[in-house]
């Protein structure tokens, strides 16, 4: 896997205040502000397989996804791998990693092509000292991240296999021309899905053809069409098929 080191970040300003103004943590930003942030940010360019960040290293900043796919994961002792997040156009990673100054708890990776804005730390924080509104809204964002990574955790605790696969479907769907189905498009590959819901790819699998044998999707590669939404969210929600999950991996 590839690795890119901070010498090949590259200053793009006005391509990384487009990236920054439309990031949510910095939408209220006036002209002038983001302007500022961007002068002091960098562009990264990491091909597809590019090893963005490594766990234990200090990160350079804030990553503003701008096109592309990033994994962050966990890896075991024994080589195994625990997608924990994938992040997309629009979103940040290694937030309050790089505000804190501290190592990174996470392998990144490009599972597609990525361009990618890091926003140092230190211009954030003189921002935030100088602008208590957008202090505010950052500290209220950080304390979103969390809530919602702790509502995932007791999920994923309290659910069945099942139930992850219908819901994260649920919550995928795409309308087809007005035509009462939906379509999910898998954004990686079922090896990468599965280690983000927490079961084996073999268990995805099995669930996707128990699934599509109920009548409720079709598979075909990566896109999946819903045929029965009703359905699907009535299994994610409580368990018309948790019985059939409680023999699998959780």
């Amino acid at each position: 896997m590839n690795y890119h080191h901070s010498n090949t970040l590259q200053r793009e300003p006005r391509l990384i205040e487009g990236v920054i103004g439309n990031l949510p943590m910095f939408r209220h930003l006036s002209g002038p502000l983001i302007a500022r942030l961007a002068a002091e940010s960098r562009s990264q360019h990491a091909p597809r397989g590019a090893l963005i960040c490594r766990r234990g290293e200090s990160l350079p900043g804030l990553y503003a996804v701008a096109f592309g796919l990033v994994k962050l994961a966990l890896h075991g002792s024994d080589g195994s791998e625990r997608v924990v997040r994938l992040v997309g156009p629009g979103e940040t990673f290694g937030n309050a990693t790089a505000l804190l100054g501290r190592p990174s708890s996470f392998d990144g990776s490009a599972i597609e092509d990525c361009l990618l804005a890091i926003i140092p730390p230190g211009a954030v924080l003189d921002i935030v000292e100088g602008d208590g509104g957008f202090a505010r809204s950052l500290v209220l964002r950080l304390c979103e991240s969390t809530l919602g990574f702790l509502a995932e955790v007791e999920a994923n605790a309290h659910s069945h296999a099942i139930q992850r696969v219908a819901s994260y479907l649920d919550r995928s769907v795409e309308p087809i021309n007005g035509s009462g189905t939906w379509l999910v498009r898998l954004p990686v590959t079922k090896t990468v899905m599965a280690s983000r819901l927490g079961i084996k790819k073999e268990t995805l699998s099995r669930l996707l053809r128990e699934l599509s044998e109920r009548g409720l999707i079709a598979v075909d590669g990566r896109e999946i069409v819903v045929h029965d939404r009703p359905g699907l969210a009535a299994i994610a929600r409580a368990g018309n098929g948790a019985r059939s999950a409680r023999t699998t991996d959780h």
